[in-house]
């Protein structure tokens, strides 16, 4: 080879590796899983994975995610998950359920750091003060950029959804940069959006509907970050044809760049 050839070579490589190590661009997904069933209760916990894996989202956020669950099989299914799509999992608890656990989880093509499971305020069935998870993780991009990513799964009442959303912005408070994603139970023009909006930005649509995953609705599901962040709104998706939840996955791309 040529001297010639092989500077130009190098220069290349090099490029290529600088523009690998600061892309600042990341592939988010917000996933109700619905136990890993559709609405008829068909267990597709393992067609889930497959989908994540073809999306190539970099960091997802579950809920309704069981662990060894008598209605789903006994399945861990955050390892499950994990092991198909290649990504590390984190996993909290809601609470205990049917033989194992309820709750939330993440995956993600890169490290976590600081996991914590943060607990905001829930409301029995019998009119008991209870608490659910929060799930967050410190997540380091290639970028050596680091961003804390949360999910959460808010209540079916207004009241305890302000209450809620209140917990998750003390939570998050001193954190930056941010993303949220979640089943926040409510629609993009609800006072519990308002409020989330003192400090976050929607990625998607409000008509970008979510829910049910046949024919859907309404959308109440969501993915949000910093209102400074700069958002690549022209990548964003609902999978329409998907239907192995009750809920439709949802993708956007978030640049760190600035």
């Amino acid at each position: 080879m040529k001297a010639s050839h092989l500077v130009i070579l190098l220069i290349f490589c090099s490029f290529s590796r600088s523009s690998l190590l600061f892309a600042q661009e990341v592939k988010v997904m917000s996933y109700n899983i619905h136990h890993g069933a559709t609405r008829a209760e068909k267990l597709t916990l393992r067609e889930m994975g497959d989908f994540i894996l073809r999306s190539e989202a970099e960091i997802v956020g579950l809920q309704e995610v069981d662990s060894v669950c008598n209605r789903s099989g006994k399945q861990d299914q955050m390892r499950i998950l994990a092991q198909i799509t290649k990504m590390n999992p984190k996993f909290a608890r809601h609470f205990a359920y049917d033989g194992g656990a309820y709750g939330l989880g993440i995956l993600s093509k890169h490290p976590l750091e600081d996991v914590k499971n943060d607990r905001i305020m829930s409301i029995r069935s019998n009119g008991d003060t209870a608490t659910l998870a929060l799930l967050s993780a410190r997540v380091l991009l290639p970028s050596g950029k680091n961003i804390r990513f949360a999910t959460a799964h808010l209540a079916l009442d207004h009241p305890t959804r302000m209450t809620q959303i209140n917990q998750i912005l003390g939570f998050l408070e001193g954190e930056y940069p941010v993303i949220l994603t979640g089943d926040l139970n409510t629609l993009p023009d609800s006072p519990e959006l308002e409020l989330l909006k003192s400090r976050f930005q929607l990625t998607q649509e409000d008509t970008d509907l979510t829910f049910p995953e046949q024919n859907p609705t309404k959308k109440i599901d969501y993915i949000l970050v910093d209102k400074d962040i700069s958002q690549k709104s022209f990548q964003k998706k609902v999978f329409i044809s998907n239907h192995l939840s009750d809920h439709l996955p949802i993708l956007s791309v978030v640049d760190f760049g600035k």
